[in-house]
């Protein structure tokens, strides 16, 4: 990690991160609704400006099991966004499609990836659009690539791919409505050491 200067945030910082998630969320919830053939709702979720040692804690610790869906940005931001999902999670959005049981990580199969990637390109789509929208930032995002494992390995894994990261992240906590069951899933923006200031400029918040 790349050590830079911390970022108190202020009341308006938080009211921004609230509008990102309003609009993220309504878009999110309508593409998944016309994916899956059923009902989705996703409350504004909670967008926090934690620091990076905080993560894996606040996902259970380090060594729960997930399944983590990648995707690269880059443009005006650069970083990785990362969609973090459990197998209970995983489980539910899958058999809404197809039987399928899904105990642990070991139970998941090639299709099982494919259609949590789907998911996790289509939700993380939906917050990069409100994040270009109320910023007028171009922002590219990359394919999903899927990974399993403990959320320390996944985390590592993101440091590979993206060695300049800085050391705070905005960290999303969603919950989903699917026809009658609710799913708790979280993404996490782990912005260069440069993005996250640039981020805040665009949306007119001065520290």
């Amino acid at each position: 990690m790349t050590a830079n200067n911390t970022i108190q945030l202020q009341p308006v910082h938080i009211d921004a991160l609230t509008e990102v998630g309003n609009i993220g969320s309504g878009n999110a919830a309508t593409a998944l609704a016309a994916l899956m053939g059923a009902s989705v709702d996703i409350q504004i979720p909670v967008i926090t400006l934690v620091d990076y040692q905080e993560i894996a804690q606040l996902l259970g610790g380090g060594d729960a099991s997930v399944i983590c869906i990648f995707l690269e940005l880059s443009g005006d931001l650069s970083g990785m966004l990362l969609h973090v999902v459990k197998p209970n999670f995983a489980s539910k959005l899958i058999n809404t499609f197809y039987p399928s049981s899904i105990s642990s990580l070991k139970d998941i199969s090639e299709m099982d990836l494919s259609v949590v990637s789907e998911m996790g390109n289509i939700t993380s789509a939906a917050y990069v659009k409100a994040l270009a929208d109320l910023t007028g930032l171009f922002i590219n995002i990359s394919p999903p690539s899927a990974e399993t494992g403990t959320i320390d390995s996944v985390l590592r894994a993101s440091e590979d791919r993206i060695p300049r990261l800085g050391d705070q992240v905005l960290f999303v906590d969603e919950t989903l409505t699917v026809g009658d069951s609710e799913m708790d899933a979280n993404m996490i923006l782990l912005p260069d050491a440069d993005s996250l200031r640039v981020l805040f400029e665009h949306l007119h918040v001065s520290f």
